[in-house]
């Protein structure tokens, strides 16, 4: 995990400085002087060798010392704690959405094979994984506010709704805080707000989710000890209620960890369709402004997030095929 780390930090700090133009211009304005240009350098460590800002970006790094945002003139840090809970609720609203509908629609579809509706399913899988996310925020956006005025454009919540009724818990978890303070209208508007970018998520890793399902579904249903069931009179269904349906966790987990670093990256053009004040939103801006301390630093959380994941995804194989430990 340290190296992989340590690999994708070091060639996104070199890459970001190798890339055209000058981020100084993003600290002194338009029409700067020479003497405000060298500062600027000096401060920041710029008009330093690149390899000697990258030994002073490492140990910097091991300290939690992310630098300073040229855009916004605040710590990283500080930016990405501040919105690392819209992105994390985002993400797990989305990925619960994917799991809670694509792993069923996977277990029905091998179970009723060549029928209507494992057609319909698979056709319905392999939409979610052809269509563009940024297009399919749009539509929605369309539908959903513009033609039926049923859920919000963008944003995270409405302000005058948390004014008038504050929540007891804030730990940035907007939605479990209002659940757990009992605040029913604030919960009920921050649902409203995360449904069209937590479906625009969640419906392309749906299709992932469904077809991994499927594939191992059936393949388990081809296993002597599926065929000895059969034997004594049990129906696929009660076979896979009862037992066959932990033979899919392994595929499926694996493909939930994979896919979750998959909405990560998607997280940039959905936050920023949906002006979503989160990590992805951060991002965009900081790329689009060349702000490589902020850009360093979003990758770094994002590589951090993604292998904790993994390694927590392997550390779930154990718990669900005994086998694994030998």
């Amino acid at each position: 995990m340290g190296v992989i780390m340590l690999f994708v930090t070091s060639i996104t700090f070199f890459i970001v400085r190798l890339l055209p133009g000058d981020p100084v211009f993003l600290l002194v304005g338009d029409h700067p002087t020479e003497e405000q240009i060298e500062k600027a350098k000096n401060d920041f460590g710029l008009n330093e060798s690149i390899y000697k800002q990258y030994v002073v970006f490492l140990k910097k790094t091991m300290f939690l010392d992310l630098g300073v945002s040229l855009r916004t003139k605040q710590p990283v840090l500080a930016e990405l704690t501040k919105r690392f809970s819209a992105t994390f609720e985002l993400v797990l609203f989305s990925m619960f959405i994917a799991i809670f509908f694509g792993f069923p629609m996977g277990l029905v579809s091998a179970l009723k094979q060549k029928k209507r509706i494992d057609y319909v399913f698979r056709s319905f899988g392999y939409l979610g994984l052809s269509i563009p996310v940024f297009w399919l925020g749009m539509i929605l956006q369309i539908i959903f506010f513009g033609i039926l005025y049923w859920l919000p454009l963008q944003g995270r919540y409405s302000g005058i709704v948390f004014q008038d009724s504050p929540l007891i818990y804030n730990s940035g978890f907007i939605l479990i805080d209002s659940f757990f303070s009992g605040k029913w209208t604030s919960f009920i508007d921050a649902l409203r707000h995360i449904s069209l970018p937590g479906f625009t998520m969640a419906f392309g890793v749906l299709g992932i989710v469904f077809r991994t399902t499927r594939s191992a579904t059936i393949d388990t249903m081809g296993a002597p000890f599926f065929r000895t069931f059969q034997f004594y009179g049990l129906k696929n269904r009660e076979i896979i209620q009862k037992s066959a349906y932990k033979n899919t966790l392994v595929p499926v987990s694996t493909v939930v960890g994979l896919s979750f670093g998959l909405m990560l990256g998607g997280t940039f053009l959905v936050e920023s369709i949906f002006d979503w004040p989160g990590v992805g939103q951060f991002s965009v801006l900081s790329i689009l402004t060349r702000d490589f301390p902020a850009i360093v630093g979003v990758t770094i959380l994002y590589s951090f997030i993604y292998v904790f994941i993994n390694f927590f995804i392997d550390m779930f194989y154990v718990i669900v095929d005994p086998r694994i430990r030998g």
